[in-house]
């Protein structure tokens, strides 16, 4: 896997973090703090895919 791709990947399974906490908005199981974590991690993914590109 090259590093562009490795990178697209980690964007990808931070996307889907991200909606699976969102899911849980308004249930006993969400956790606001875990929210934001996979919030900031696709934020981080997305800023290093975008560096890589550039």
């Amino acid at each position: 896997m090259t590093e562009s791709q490795d990178r697209a990947s980690r964007l990808a399974e931070a996307k889907r973090l991200v909606t699976q906490e969102l899911h849980k908005q308004g249930t006993p199981e969400y956790d606001p703090r875990a929210y934001e974590r996979a919030v900031e991690a696709e934020r981080k993914a997305a800023e290093a895919l975008r560096a890589q590109q550039s």
